[in-house]
């Protein structure tokens, strides 16, 4: 694995020496490799049996030549730079020869700076080796960091054996991310530099994550120039910014970071997303001189509060409601026998998972997860009838990207994005998995709350509202939920004390822009929208980065199917848009 490559070496020295012939040979080699992609190619298809566009049979081939050719030449000096500190470090040779998996799955020879001591053992890839920390040098962790080592490839992009982007060519003996790429056609297009799965997390993903980050981008690129040119630029600034931050290097193969700490991200099957027990499904007999006293596990909880107000004006003779702080040990003594029903609303929220800790990451799992596992527990135990816990919508992900319609519907299978979804998710799946006959599971898979003194995405938006007098028109679509909507449902559900899976939001879909005028209308602070800024939105919901991810949580679309929100017995939708909005800002 570890060889000198001779030609590569002779090639560095010849680019310092002979610059000017380079430059000719160069700019030949560049022209003909350009005319060679337009006399090959033309009128081709790509794997999906559609016409390849304009620039995926001629225009990125063009752009890998003559960037490829400009960078050799570029940074011949920091190749012998990186080149002596190598020798000087671990004398041996500089480079070495990798065999990969290129396009059609053939076999090509790419090269990088050799990172390991020459004692490593040979012919083991990194990710095998049991410590390979202590073989990486001190050059190599440096390189390895900021992807130094992965330089020579321009050379392997010149000779045409791989792009500037695209999936990252696998090893030969990686038949597991191989096997799952083929199911995106991912296999069937020119591997790259780097792509979208590495500037979404590179090392830290698991392999089903990676080959799916893959196949989206084989779609993006199929789907026509300006789709492949957007995708590309995306990809290549992603990686700048990523190389200058150090993202995602993990030593020892793909996805340590979550292996080390249990903590992958959850893989949901359609037997795990409890099709058969969506509320839609069933119906519900609501008896209004029934009497529930309910235990909210997470005292001073903004959903806990405003349900027990509401439950206390609407529904005083139905209730009694208790709260029990949960943050401490103490709650594992209290008696639970002596109540009806559980609502479970204790968590964290509103997780910046971009810029977290392994222990922060550790403390989602424990509060989330094993926290809601235990209190359900407990109140199967005690002889608790019901158990409602407040589940969210980011077990399904993140939003679809601006533009890009996103509908969640009974046939969507769960699949968190990231740890919060993800340890939203396992709670999901364990508390349901407690359910039985005398002991009724309610899981409420949310959308974004609001109302009055509520956190998250809408204070920030109406803040934004408040401040500013022009806004961008923007064609998107989202479930939300008026708090006062949400305890409503729950009341009638605690009282039918059923079971099931159930999605409750507003009756009508909210418009990003639609919800800044109404709020501007409401504090008498009128907001006007402008087509002139809708092409800053497009643009920025391609940014990679901080920047692009918000503009997509603002921007972007993802709702539930109304049918998942409509249940037979159960009327909760009595606040529209505008009179939520009103009394929400008062």
């Amino acid at each position: 694995m570890f060889r000198a490559d001779q030609n590569m070496g002779n090639m560095c020295k010849n680019t310092l020496g002979h610059g000017k012939r380079w430059i000719g040979a160069g700019l030949l080699a560049a022209g003909v490799a350009i005319l060679c992609a337009i006399g090959k190619r033309r009128g081709g298809r790509n794997n999906m049996g559609r016409k390849a566009s304009f620039y995926e049979r001629i225009g990125k081939r063009g752009i890998d030549t003559a960037l490829s050719f400009l960078g050799l030449i570029a940074l011949a000096p920091l190749f012998g730079l990186i080149s002596l500190a190598i020798v000087i470090d671990d004398p041996g040779s500089v480079m070495f020869t990798q065999r990969r998996i290129g396009k059609g799955k053939t076999i090509i020879t790419i090269h990088k700076f050799r990172t390991m001591k020459m004692s490593a053992p040979h012919d083991v890839p990194t990710h095998q080796l049991e410590h390979p920390e202590k073989y990486i040098t001190r050059v190599g962790k440096v390189l390895r960091k900021y992807s130094l080592d992965e330089l020579p490839q321009i050379w392997d992009i010149f000779r045409g054996r791989m792009s500037i982007i695209g999936p990252r060519p696998a090893l030969w003996n990686q038949e597991d991310l191989v096997e799952e790429r083929e199911r995106y056609g991912a296999n069937d297009i020119m591997p790259g530099l780097t792509g979208l799965a590495q500037i979404n997390g590179r090392d830290e993903l698991e392999i089903a994550e990676k080959a799916r980050l893959d196949g989206e981008y084989t779609k993006r690129l199929h789907g026509g120039s300006i789709s492949g040119i957007c995708v590309d630029a995306r990809c290549f600034f992603g990686t700048i910014a990523g190389v200058l931050r150090g993202d995602g290097v993990v030593e020892g193969g793909t996805g340590r970071l979550d292996k080390a700490a249990d903590m992958m991200i959850s893989t949901v099957t359609a037997e795990e997303a409890g099709f058969d027990d969506y509320g839609y499904l069933k119906s519900f007999h609501i008896d209004g001189h029934e009497f529930r006293r309910v235990l909210i596990t997470g005292a001073d909880s903004y959903i806990g509060n405003r349900f027990e107000a509401y439950a206390r004006e609407h529904y005083g003779g139905n209730f009694q409601i208790d709260a029990l702080d949960v943050t401490g040990d103490d709650w594992r003594k209290f008696d639970f026998s002596s109540y009806d029903t559980v609502f479970h609303v204790a968590g964290i929220a509103h997780a910046d998972v971009g810029r977290v800790s392994e222990e922060v990451k550790r403390r989602y799992y424990a509060v989330n997860t094993d926290l809601a596992v235990e209190a359900a527990r407990k109140a199967k135990e005690s002889g608790v009838k019901q158990f409602v816990f407040m589940s969210s919508m980011i077990v399904y992900g993140e939003a679809g990207r601006y533009g890009k319609k996103r509908v969640i519907d009974e046939h969507t299978v769960p699949g968190p994005a990231n740890f919060y979804g993800d340890s939203k998710w396992r709670a999901d799946k364990g508390v349901r998995e407690l359910g039985s006959n005398v002991f009724h599971v309610a899981v409420l898979r949310a959308p974004m709350i609001y109302g009055k003194g509520s956190k998250g995405n809408y204070p920030a938006l109406a803040r934004i509202a408040k401040r500013i007098s022009i806004f961008p028109v923007v064609n998107n679509n989202r479930s939300i939920l008026y708090i006062d909507n949400l305890s409503e449902f729950l009341c009638q559900l605690i009282l039918s004390g059923d079971g099931g899976i159930f999605f409750p939001q507003n009756r009508e879909y909210a418009n990003t822009g639609q919800l800044v005028r109404e709020i501007g209308i409401t504090v008498h602070k009128p907001v006007y929208t402008s087509k002139l800024l809708t092409p800053a939105v497009i643009m920025g919901s391609y940014l990679p980065g901080r920047v692009g991810l918000l503009i997509n949580k603002a921007f972007g679309n993802c709702v539930y199917s109304h049918k998942l929100s409509a249940y037979t017995g159960l009327e909760y939708q009595l606040y529209d848009l505008r009179e939520s909005i009103i009394e929400t800002e008062g």
